[in-house]
């Protein structure tokens, strides 16, 4: 017994790789015309790309979810009424209705931000019981045990880590250029990896080990890149307070390497003990030590790095383990990395100033 027919099933093949493709690659774009067929709207730009005169969700956006939503709603009364499909249709299902919940709460999400974007603390999101309804009509149907088992509260967290990282990247790396879109495209990848389905299940526990690079010349945006990276990690959701559980804006940690000496480059990043050097008063916290394991330390400029620096921060990279200067202490680091450099670094290795090993 089928749940879909033939052309319903090929719609919601073509719906769900759009639903977990890189939405700033052109191959969303063949995705979407897969999906509509002639219903697919020519003309559009082959990259999406933030434009004063066009509204982020394009006319193929806005017609492959009202097709979803009449699929997926006819699915689930015939799923609440005990019609049961093979595992594939279950699962094109789940993915379906994932990307309808997605779009319904698209504005409600992208409101979410604000009280974080205008600088206060993290606050009580009202929607939240309205989603955990909706969900639960679709995906929690009496009776029915779908693949994938969804948890509501980590599939809405993961929805406000997606509106973050679209808001990030799509609204301040802008350029309707082929080269822009994949800097865009490969922001996102930092971001989720290339398999989303899998960042969903575990990775997104991990990202905090992946240090990431970025290199360009002075001028380009490394900042823009570095922050979209470090402030779109994963944010656990408190059901009970109906908040996340940090201030994302509050967790991204810039140091400028260039513009301080060596000293003052350790003091800030490990901190340092009462007398460690001249004018060292008091014991003081770095920003590594100040990192909260959801935040991120960027490092710009770290091709200047002194040598003798650049070895304690492999420890950092190697085994998430520091020390204050003048202190023997060993202090754990949970965060994430991010540096970013105007040097070749292959030639800075050849010429012996940067280590290979970090």
């Amino acid at each position: 017994m089928t749940l879909f027919p033939p052309a319903d099933r090929r719609f919601l093949e073509a719906a769900s790789r759009v639903a977990f493709s890189n939405p700033f690659l052109p191959d969303r774009i063949e995705f979407e015309r897969e999906a509509l067929g002639d219903e697919f709207q020519a003309g559009s730009s082959r990259v999406w790309s933030r434009r004063a005169d066009v509204d982020e969700v394009q006319p193929n956006v806005k017609r492959l979810a009202t097709r979803a939503a009449a699929i997926i709603d006819d699915a689930r009364t015939q799923l609440a009424d005990g019609k049961r499909g093979d595992a594939q249709e279950l699962a094109l299902y789940e993915d379906v209705a994932l990307y309808l919940l997605y779009h319904r709460y698209r504005p409600q999400l992208q409101a979410a931000l604000q009280p974080a974007l205008d600088g206060g603390p993290p606050t009580k999101v009202a929607f939240w019981p309205e989603f955990k309804s909706a969900f639960d009509r679709y995906l929690a149907i009496p009776g029915l045990h779908l693949p994938s088992g969804y948890d509501p509260v980590h599939i809405f967290a993961g929805f406000f880590q997606i509106r973050r990282a679209f808001h990030h990247i799509f609204d301040f790396i802008v350029g309707e250029s082929m080269p822009t879109a994949r800097l865009r495209a490969a922001v996102w990848q930092s971001i989720f990896t290339h398999d989303l389905r899998r960042y969903r299940r575990s990775l997104y526990l991990r990202m905090s080990d992946i240090s990431t690079l970025i290199s360009g010349p002075s001028g380009t945006g490394k900042e823009l890149v570095a922050r979209a990276v470090g402030l779109s990690r994963y944010i656990p959701f408190d059901e009970k307070k109906q908040s996340f559980t940090d201030d994302f804006l509050g967790s991204f940690h810039a140091v400028n390497l260039s513009a301080l000496t060596p000293t003052l480059i350790e003091s800030d990043l490990f901190g340092h003990a009462k007398g460690a050097f001249t004018g060292a008063t008091s014991d003081r916290a770095g920003w590594f030590e100040e990192c909260k394991p959801l935040g991120t330390v960027f490092m710009d400029e770290i091709g200047d790095l002194d040598p003798t620096i650049q070895v304690k921060l492999l420890r950092v990279v190697q085994g998430r383990t520091f020390s204050r200067v003048g202190e023997s202490q060993t202090r754990r680091f949970e965060g994430k990395i991010i540096a970013a450099t105007n040097r070749d670094l292959a030639e800075e290795m050849r010429a012996g100033r940067f280590r290979e090993d970090l």
